[in-house]
C-alpha cells in the first residue's frame, strides 16, 4: 500500500512539473512570436519611412549630388547663421534620413533587437553617409553618435570582407 501511495504521489509530482514545463515552453513561444512579429512590423516601418517619405528622398538627392561637401558645411556647421529657406528646409529633410539612420543604428548597436544581415538592405543608406566626412562633427553635435559609429563600423567591415 505504501508503495502505491508513494507512486501516486510522484506521479502527480510529474504530471504538475511537466504541466509548468509545457507552460512556460508555450509562454516562451508565445513572447518569441510576438517578438518576431514586432521586430517584422519595425523594420517594415523603417523600409516605409525610408522608400516613401518625401524629405528622405530629397536628403539622399541631395546626398548624391554634385559639390556636397561645400553645400553640407554651409549648412550643417554649428556656427550660428541665418539659413535661407530652401537651406533650413534641406537640413530638415537631411534630419529627417538620419533620425531613421540613427532609429536602426541604435537598434542593432545598442538595443540589439536587429542584426546587421537584418539591416542589409538598408546599408545603401549608411554607405551613402560614409562618403562625406564632414558629416562626422554634425553628428557629434546633433547626437547622432550610434548613427556614425554604426556607418563606420560598416565601413570597416567592408574593408575586411572586401
Amino acid at each position: 500500500m505504501r508503495h502505491l501511495i508513494n507512486f501516486w504521489v510522484i506521479f502527480s509530482g510529474v504530471v504538475v512539473l511537466g504541466g509548468a514545463v509545457v507552460a512556460i515552453v508555450r509562454e516562451i513561444n508565445r513572447r518569441r512570436l510576438q517578438f518576431l512579429h514586432e521586430k517584422a512590423a519595425f523594420l517594415s516601418e523603417l523600409h516605409q519611412e525610408l522608400e516613401c517619405n518625401p524629405a528622405i528622398t530629397r536628403a539622399v538627392t541631395l546626398l548624391k549630388g554634385s559639390d556636397i561637401e561645400h553645400r553640407l558645411g554651409r549648412f550643417l556647421t554649428s556656427e550660428v547663421q541665418v539659413l535661407s529657406e530652401l537651406e533650413q528646409g534641406l537640413k530638415n529633410d537631411l534630419d529627417a534620413l538620419f533620425k531613421v539612420l540613427n532609429r536602426i543604428a541604435h537598434a542593432v548597436s545598442i538595443a540589439k533587437i536587429l542584426t546587421r544581415d537584418e539591416t542589409e538592405a538598408f546599408s545603401w543608406y549608411f554607405r551613402l553617409i560614409q562618403h562625406h566626412p564632414i558629416l562626422a562633427g554634425y553628428f557629434y553635435n546633433s547626437g547622432f553618435l550610434d548613427l556614425w559609429d554604426y556607418a563606420q563600423s560598416l565601413l570597416e567591415r567592408g574593408e575586411v570582407e572586401g
